[in-house]
């Protein structure tokens, strides 16, 4: 329990220091100095290249109107959405836009909106004029909302403030990662199961794709698309691991009644010359077994994807090919790599089984056939080449647009020790006898 505690908490500061580095601020208020001269300018010069309708329409605007003196066209731009703003605050922050104008720069700033002095503005946007000796200047001026930062001009380092603390946060992420999921080990065999690692990490999962729902209401930015994706997709692997803490949970439930209540049928433990044979024995029929399959799926897939290309002979039919060979690619990491994973694990770890009605531990690996849709198919006694329990459980699968049920059926060899076949035999005859149909 403690182990899980402290992986959702680490999973939790992983998740709140993200969240910080993607947090915006909530609204910025966008100022910057009007050149009123070179907006004049432009108004009223005519286009040297006409070329478009905008073109067209400022042409002939310009052709049929006297262009108004500076000082009307000012106030036409101006008028009902001017504050007049006084004081040293202002007088530092149009000096400010002015030192940028003069260097070249584009005289813009953005600032809170809440720090003085820009909370005197009001309304969503309008113009701050300010009067001093050197003259009158204005500010246009406009809040901009978090959800817009996508399409405005705000720099990313006005819009997620806390990123000037990214020391603090990288270290909060790889301390939560160095103390929290990868240090220590599992303190008992419950624990450092798949089924215990399965109840783990589903509930890390849980946290990541719980951060994935919450955070357009936290950032304040529901409604756009960006957080419709992330609500509905956060929202449905949140269910899936939700769904994998209890079906794991489960199974870890189901192995401590056997290793701890003793409601198993079976408890075997092997001498180390003995389960490393049985090691590579089940490495090698993994592997024929895994390699088989992926000869029938590959076969398939090129002459469907070949025939695609005869059929079809255009370029979308050839990426089909590439797309069917890559994911064959894939399947064939899979297909020699898992039973490899499973082949290191044997052999770094001495053999222990426990076998229950309803669940089998395999050296670390938990089945079990409890849940609704699962149920056990086969089981009896093997003697050669090495004495063994062979159980066959299925659990059903939904696949395709029309919603296909079909059962998985999965195969697990339970080694039994030298001088105990007895035992394996009763065991395989209990497990039999649960078996539907008999």
């Amino acid at each position: 329990m403690l182990l899980l505690l402290r992986n959702i908490v680490a999973a939790c500061v992983i998740a709140a220091a993200v969240m910080a580095w993607w947090y915006p601020e909530p609204v910025l208020l966008r100022g910057e100095l009007v050149n009123w001269g070179k907006l004049y300018e432009d108004r009223n010069t005519p286009p040297g290249r006409i070329s478009g309708a905008m073109g067209l329409g400022k042409a002939f605007v310009q052709s049929v109107s006297e262009p108004l003196p500076l000082t009307e066209f000012i106030a036409a731009k101006t008028r009902g959405r001017t504050v007049t703003v006084t004081g040293p605050a202002w007088a530092q922050a149009f000096g400010e836009l002015e030192q940028a104008l003069a260097a070249g720069r584009r005289p813009l700033r953005f600032d809170r909106p809440d720090l003085r002095p820009f909370g005197e503005l009001p309304g969503p946007s309008g113009y701050a004029e300010f009067r001093d000796a050197g003259g009158i200047r204005h500010m246009d001026y406009r809040r901009i909302p978090a959800r817009e930062y996508g399409t405005s001009d705000v720099p990313e380092e006005a819009a997620f403030p806390l990123r000037r603390h990214w020391p603090w946060l990288l270290g909060a992420g790889l301390g939560a990662l160095a103390v929290g999921l990868f240090a220590g080990r599992a303190g008992d065999l419950v624990a450092g199961s798949s089924a215990g690692r399965g109840v783990r990490w589903s509930a890390v999962c849980a946290v990541m794709f719980g951060t994935l729902v919450l955070w357009p209401f936290v950032y304040g930015t529901v409604g756009s698309g960006a957080s419709y994706a992330s609500i509905m997709v956060g929202g449905l692997f949140l269910f899936g691991a939700l769904f994998g803490m209890w079906l794991f949970g489960r199974q870890a439930r189901l192995l401590r009644d056997m290793v701890e209540g003793g409601r198993r049928l079976a408890h075997f433990t092997f001498e180390p010359e003995e389960w490393t044979a049985f090691a590579r024995w089940e490495y090698g029929e993994e592997s024929s077994q895994k390699r088989s399959l992926w000869l029938l799926i590959f076969g398939i897939s090129v002459v469907v994807g070949a025939g695609v290309m005869i059929v079809k002979r255009d370029e979308a039919s050839v990426w089909v090919f590439g797309f069917l060979m890559a994911f064959m690619a894939l399947l064939l990491l899979l297909a020699t790599g898992l039973p490899a994973l499973t082949y290191r694990r044997n052999m770094r770890r001495s053999g222990e089984v426990y076998v229950g009605e309803r669940c089998v531990y395999v050296n670390g690996t938990v089945h079990s056939w409890d849940v609704w849709g699962s149920r056990l198919d086969e089981a009896r006694f093997v003697a050669a080449p090495l004495p063994h329990v062979r159980l066959v459980y299925s659990y059903l699968m939904v696949a395709g647009r029309s919603l296909y049920v079909f059962r998985n059926h999965v195969t697990v060899r339970i080694p039994v020790p030298r001088g105990q076949e007895g035992d394996g035999k009763a065991v395989a005859s209990a497990l039999a006898g649960t078996v539907r149909g008999r």
